[in-house]
């Protein structure tokens, strides 16, 4: 018997409405946007020079309660800075100290107008909004204000080498608590299969997160699932009564703790 169209549709949302939701955190930026963004950054700093330079600007001076700076000097200084960051950047290092050196520089300038009250012109508008956005990459606030902040970014080489760890450490996991199973009579064959079936399937979806992070592709979902699967074997060796401790889980927990960080989602 043919069931009726909108009938069809109510049971699908109902058995939409019966899942749990999977939590899927802010797409992080990939190694080549960084390296894009940085780009623009620089691109956009040129424009804002021409601009001062246009406005005889370039002469001037700023001064603040620390110090009286030349508008040529930081300009210079400026410049240095984006050219460092482009020349640190690489996959296996994120540049953590060169790009806070960048933002401290750019803030000057946002600061500097906030307290003043003054209104940015077009190009540094249009600049400040791509600093904002490498802040946000690596996990800073905009404006910076304060010479200690430190960047938490890892870039794509660094993060799949943290991930890497739990491919391994899911394979010893599986055969230290299928080695546990078997020894507690309580736990039967089923569930000893079905817990093995679980461990294997976080081997399978950090790998997949790992090779997503090394080819440079968006990983928010895949690692979403990665940390539903982690709950799945957690809250399974709780419910065995088997110690969710020891070598392996510790390493599943880094990498975890890595991911959490990169990817602004609680860590499972």
């Amino acid at each position: 018997m043919r069931v009726p169209r909108p009938f069809v549709l109510i049971a699908t949302v109902l058995v939409a409405l019966a899942l749990p939701p999977r939590a899927t955190g802010a797409e992080r930026l990939t190694d080549e946007q960084v390296k894009k963004l940085i780009e623009d950054i620089q691109g956009g700093y040129e424009t804002w020079k021409k601009d001062l330079e246009r406005q005889n600007l370039d002469d001037a001076v700023i001064t603040s309660a620390e110090r009286t700076v030349k508008v040529k000097d930081f300009l210079k200084d400026f410049d240095k800075s984006i050219d460092v960051l482009k020349d640190r950047f690489e996959s296996d290092h994120a540049a953590s100290l060169e790009a806070p050196s960048l933002l401290r520089r750019g803030s000057d300038v946002a600061l500097r107008n906030r307290r003043q009250s003054l209104t940015p012109g077009s190009a540094w508008t249009a600049l400040e909004t791509k600093l904002q956005a490498l802040a946000q990459a690596y996990a800073v606030g905009w404006p910076v204000e304060s010479m200690n902040v430190q960047a938490a970014r890892l870039n794509d080489g660094e993060l799949a080498a943290k991930v890497a760890g739990m491919e391994p450490a899911a394979k010893q996991l599986q055969g230290d608590t299928e080695k546990a199973a078997k020894a507690n009579k309580a736990i039967d064959k089923a569930a000893r299969e079905s817990l093995k079936g679980d461990i294997k399937g976080l081997g399978l979806k950090a790998r997949d997160v790992r090779a997503r992070l090394k080819d440079d592709r968006p990983a928010s979902v895949e690692v979403g699932q990665l940390f539903a699967q982690t709950t799945k074997v957690k809250q399974a060796l709780g419910t065995l009564s088997l110690p969710v401790t020891g070598g392996a889980w510790t390493a599943i927990d880094a990498s975890n703790e890595a991911l959490a960080r990169a990817f602004s989602l609680p860590k499972p």
